[in-house]
């Protein structure tokens, strides 16, 4: 109908409105920074990931809003949540970032590419706060072409093995400890934890049992990934019988699981502030570790030695660094 017809053309013209103003100037860096707090939940996580202040990406979004005419995000005790215009901005916002970051990574300005360098990272990079650091020290050298892999569900000795990834910032999968192939250090050593709902009563417990974890509702990651096969293993280790396991590819999902009260992680200590949720200390005491992963004939890349020195020396200052880091590269 001419009804019909009149209203879809209204909402072509919105949304060609939306996308040439989706294209101005500042406008594709405040998009993403929209969708990092969307991802993350938390001004300050996105802020760290973003290598900005917290109080200049509070000012971006404001701005944001200010010229959208709506506000994109309320908060909660659980952390920021989209508002359903916030909703519908992200939906439409993110293919034109997505897209945005395709055109950076083709277009160089000389047609030339650097060393490159590619490094695959877990979570505990971030809780730890050590990727301004890392940022810092890639903003230094603009001679190394370095990628960020942090894809969910990354197996990182597969992406070594297929030279997919350089290196791994990560934990060590279950029961490749002593592989001969690996060469592997401690950057920053935590104490392992339940990780659970602020709302939930346990929360004031001074420490809880592998026992206590008895009926529990346990979230983890995908069918057969290395966060599923550690927790078997823990399991099994225990004689833990579970209620049930919720399932995701995404850390930001399991922790918004966990914030919900829909069930608890096992996880580093660091996670707690970092995501909003409590931890509370596993007895006997257990601790997990944020490694340094490569492949022993990667380490032959003098890059790779000299990023991996940079950290140790990073962490020597933290206090953090294992006996391997006070050793030269090998």
């Amino acid at each position: 109908t001419e009804e019909d017809a009149s209203a879809l053309a209204m909402e072509d013209a919105d949304a060609e409105e939306n996308g040439q103003w989706l294209l101005r100037g500042l406008a594709l860096t405040q998009n993403g920074q929209a969708l990092e707090i969307a991802d993350c939940r938390s001004i300050s996580a996105a802020a760290e990931r973003q290598f900005i202040s917290q109080s200049a990406l509070s000012q971006q979004i404001q701005r944001l809003e200010g010229e959208l005419g709506y506000p994109l995000f309320v908060r909660t005790p659980r952390g920021l949540t989209l508002t359903a215009a916030g909703e519908t901005f992200c939906r439409e916002a993110r293919p034109v970032a997505e897209q945005w970051q395709r055109l950076c990574s083709a277009v160089k300005p000389d047609g030339r590419r650097g060393r490159r360098l590619r490094i695959g990272m877990g979570a505990r990079v971030y809780s730890n706060r050590l990727f301004q650091d890392i940022a810092r020290y890639f903003d230094s050298h603009p001679e190394i072409d370095v990628t960020f892999v942090t894809e969910a569900g990354l197996d990182v000795l597969a992406g070594l093995r297929d030279g997919s990834i350089d290196l791994a910032l990560d934990r060590l999968p279950a029961g490749e400890e002593g592989d001969p192939s690996l060469f592997v250090c401690d950057l920053v050593q935590e104490r392992q934890c339940v990780l659970m709902s602020p709302d939930d009563p346990r929360a004031a417990l001074p420490w809880l049992s592998f026992g206590d974890l008895q009926g529990c509702n346990m979230i983890s990651g995908l069918e057969n990934s290395a966060e599923d096969r550690m927790l078997r293993r823990t399991c099994q280790k225990y004689g833990i019988s579970l209620s049930r396991v919720y399932r995701s590819d995404g850390i930001d999902t399991n922790m918004r699981l966990v914030r919900d009260g829909m069930g608890v992680v096992l996880g580093p200590e660091s996670f707690a502030s970092y995501y909003g949720v409590s931890a509370v200390p596993l007895h006997p005491e257990t601790f997990v570790s944020l490694k340094f992963i490569c492949l022993q004939s990667g380490m032959k890349k003098k890059d790779v030695q000299l990023f991996r020195s940079y950290l140790c020396g990073v962490c020597r200052r933290r206090g953090t660094a294992c006996e391997r880091c006070t050793s030269p590269c090998t």
